[in-house]
């Protein structure tokens, strides 16, 4: 556990480079010697496009709970999210030795049944096990409430986990908008992309805006069952959320 977060972080300190982790541990060679991996492919693909052009007549629309303007529903502010991320969380990492002496364990997370890790720009792919645990609690639920209302096979899209204070640098030197105080140098915290979603089975396809109107209902259910604090970000699409 510790040897690959070291080779991880000496990367990104040195070098800058985000790193994503491989999908169910497929390689893209293996992938092409199995063919329900290809029809997989060209299943993500067709229910992309499909998104994409936002052709509702060709998708299902589901039931949704609605909750409103999502802005203003999911505003928990960064000043409120810091204190539990420093309470549930590890200490920022720093530098090689600080990775040494991380007061909290952490874990490395995979693609899987529930979710799938994105390419993680500017964070690597780690999480407190708390956190861990939460990601894949609505991962699943949100499979589940997607079936129950009659859509098709899906994964929620994790676009960002731990950030050491190296990667925020360079972070806010792009985007100015970004906290210097992030929450996601404790390894707490995760983003879920609510533009893009992993489609799985082109037979019952659903729209984009079911989709993520859905997740934020079961993140909704999170946050009120005490279990994190999560903010609707416009610009950068995503639900950035963090466990308490």
């Amino acid at each position: 556990m510790m040897r690959p977060l070291l080779w991880s972080i000496a990367a990104l300190l040195t070098a800058g480079i985000a790193l994503s982790a491989c999908s169910d541990n497929q390689t893209q060679s293996d992938a092409a010697t199995q063919p329900d991996t290809l029809v997989t492919l060209r299943a993500r693909d067709v229910c992309r496009l499909l998104n994409d052009m936002g052709d509702d007549q060709q998708v299902q629309r589901l039931h949704v709970n609605a909750l409103g303007r999502l802005r203003e529903v999911f505003n928990d502010t960064n000043d409120l999210q810091l204190p539990a991320a420093v309470a549930c969380g590890i200490d920022p990492v720093t530098d090689l030795r600080s990775a040494y002496h991380l007061k909290r364990p952490i874990q490395r997370i995979y693609s899987c049944d529930e979710f799938i890790v994105d390419s993680l720009w500017m964070s690597m792919p780690y999480l407190v096990p708390r956190a861990a645990q939460l990601l894949k609690d609505i991962g699943r639920t949100f499979q589940d409430t997607v079936h129950a209302r009659g859509g098709g096979d899906y994964r929620i899209k994790v676009t960002s986990a731990l950030r050491t204070e190296y990667s925020v640098g360079r972070l806010r030197r792009r985007n100015r908008n970004a906290s210097e105080q992030s929450c996601h140098r404790y390894a707490t915290t995760f983003d879920i992309s609510w533009t893009k979603f992993d489609c799985l089975d082109t037979t019952r396809l659903v729209s984009l805006e079911d989709l993520k109107n859905i997740l934020a209902e079961v993140i909704q259910d999170k946050r009120q069952q005490g279990r994190c604090y999560a903010i609707y970000e416009r610009k950068q699409g995503c639900f950035h959320v963090t466990a308490r």
